[in-house]
């Protein structure tokens, strides 16, 4: 039986609600209640709820996303029974997994960790973690039990179990390469990695690091990849990474499911080829249009060239042949795309306009040093001249439209240039809008070739999420020796992975996001607790919280449910 009663302590009455039971024929108390003054009674009666003294915000669905998916492919696990330490600490799986939610989320720098981490669910997820735990000179020292040599096999693991897990079409995989500017000093001699090379953010003043990726057309996923100088070619990389990624995936290939790589001209080289030649892998590749000019001297208007017939194709005309290429007969499909004509002939107008206006400016010039108009500064010469000139003229064709000829008037050094139009006309009826695809598939269909190759894009949408300096995971890059580089790039890969299989969780559960779209909607999924004061009389009692969530709308309810985020709630 629930009845009320009171206690007077110092000279105040305070009530409790009590419930008693009869056992072993005594009346015992089963549960009691604090209920307050009766002045607290009256003010919940009529509805008069106490203040909260503060709240507190704690970020949940997008950790709470990533948490879900590390859970489900054993992240942690995989990389404890690669890199075992003492059970001490955060292991190393721990301090990877909190670094690649990081990346993904709101990436900071080592030093800036618990700054964002006491923020998050994460504070409840590693229950006892304190300040010093994630300092950045921790992360360093867990980063150095890392050897260089087990980065791809701890990779492999993760990616494996991944694999094996989740049903992921392999049979077409994208390569492609990009590079990352850092802020590592000139002088620094201890990083071999961060080399200056031509930058494709056109930072070429700085030192660079590159990164080659291999990922799959379903659904993204990066299957394999290397950091390595940033100074080394395209071409030269592909070739040193394929041995590799063929040791890995050698057991993927069986009669029934073959592996198909794309990859983009810069990659090309007979060595790369060869390499491919000699697996049980297939390619689909393209050709420099300089290497192969008897095909690209093939005019757009040619009639051999043929609509597709493909609705995604339709501004595209294509001519199949076979030719020998790198030593062994290849199916080359020479393309024409109208759209990419369109875009590269305003290209060409815009680059001869930018030319001749320097190239006048300089006639100009120099026709007023002949002339005595301007007699300060560095006498010109032929030869200062000609390397002006080839400066002037270094984007693409620029060389064979415009002629250049040189005369001299009172030992100054004069050009006249005019615009070549027969190579004009004869440029803009072949090499524009036209690609040389190749490939060792020879049963593919034509717009089967085409559109294996024209999904070489989704690697390009990898790279530029990777530099997005909103949802971006690569920078900031606070290291600066090659094995901390190396580690790096390591939790920023598995960062892709995880977003990978978010996405793809999601749209099979028909939710149809972008990226940028999913984190904002997962990044509105918060916890909050009201924190109460303590009240008159209640002595050594903690203060009251109340947690709840933050209104979510349809979308949110789904993710909340999908990723059972119910489970890092903080309780």
């Amino acid at each position: 039986m629930a009845y009320i009663m009171h206690k007077r302590i110092s000279g105040k009455t305070y009530y409790y609600a009590e419930q008693r039971v009869w056992k072993d024929g005594k009346s015992r108390r089963e549960w009691q209640k604090y209920l307050g003054t009766i002045d607290r009674i009256m003010d919940a009666v009529e509805g008069k709820h106490l203040t909260p003294g503060y709240a507190v915000l704690f970020e949940l669905g997008g950790v709470a996303s990533y948490l879900s998916i590390a859970r489900e492919i054993q992240l942690v696990e995989k990389i404890d029974n690669m890199l075992p330490k003492r059970k001490q600490g955060l292991s190393i799986g721990e301090y990877l997994l909190i670094a690649a939610i990081n990346r993904g989320l709101e990436a900071v720098s080592k030093r800036n960790m618990w700054a964002w981490f006491q923020n998050t669910v994460l504070l409840n997820y590693f229950p006892g973690i304190r300040k010093e735990q994630l300092s950045s000179q921790r992360f360093w020292d867990h980063m150095n039990l890392i050897p260089e040599e087990k980065i791809i096999p701890v990779w492999l693991e993760i990616l494996n179990n991944t694999l094996s897990s989740t049903n992921i079409d392999l049979s077409s995989v994208s390569y492609d390469e990009t590079n990352f500017y850092t802020f590592i000093s000139t002088f620094n001699k201890r990083c071999s990695i961060s080399q200056r090379g031509k930058n494709k953010q056109g930072r070429s003043n700085l030192r660079q690091v590159n990164y080659a990726l291999f990922c799959s057309k379903e659904n993204h996923l990066p299957l394999y990849f290397d950091v390595y100088q940033g100074n080394v070619h395209d071409s030269t990389e592909f070739k040193k990474i394929l041995p590799g990624f063929k040791a890995a995936f050698k057991d993927k290939i069986t009669p029934e499911s073959t592996i198909t790589i794309i990859f983009d001209k810069g990659n090309n080289s007979p060595e790369a080829i060869s390499e491919i030649d000699q697996s049980s892998f297939h390619f689909v590749g393209s050709l420099k249009l300089s290497d192969h000019k008897e095909l690209a001297l093939i005019s757009n208007m040619d009639e051999k060239f043929e609509s597709t017939g493909y609705p995604q194709l339709e501004s595209l005309k294509a001519l199949r042949l076979k030719k020998v290429v790198h030593g062994k007969q290849r199916t080359v499909i020479i393309t024409f795309n109208q759209n990419l004509y369109n875009d590269q002939l305003k290209t060409l107008y815009n680059d001869l306009e930018r030319c001749q206006r320097k190239l006048s400016e300089l006639s100009r010039r120099l026709k007023d040093r002949a002339e005595g108009l301007i007699t300060r500064g560095k006498k010109p010469t032929k030869a200062s001249v000609g390397k002006n000139v080839k400066e002037i003229l270094k984007r693409q064709y620029m060389k064979q439209l415009i002629k250049v000829d040189y005369q001299e008037k009172n030992t100054i050094p004069l050009i006249n240039y005019s615009l070549d139009g027969e190579e004009f006309a004869r440029l803009t009826d072949t090499y524009l809008g036209k690609k040389i695809l190749f490939t060792d598939n020879h049963d593919w269909k034509t717009e089967d070739i085409i559109l294996a190759y024209h999904g070489q894009h989704i690697i390009e949408n990898i790279f530029k999420e990777t530099k997005d300096r909103k949802t971006g995971c690569w920078w900031p890059v606070n290291h600066w020796t090659d094995q901390k580089i190396k580690v790096h790039s390591l939790y920023c890969t598995i960062t892709l992975l995880m977003r990978a299989l978010m996405i793809m969780k999601t749209r099979e559960d028909n939710i149809n996001l972008s990226l940028g779209r999913l984190h904002e909607k997962l990044k509105g999924i918060k916890q909050v607790i009201n924190i109460y004061p303590k009240q008159k009389g209640q002595g050594n009692r903690k203060e009251r919280k109340i947690r709840t969530l933050t209104r979510m709308d349809e979308i949110q309810e789904k993710l909340f449910e999908l990723f059972k985020m119910n489970d890092y709630v903080a309780i």
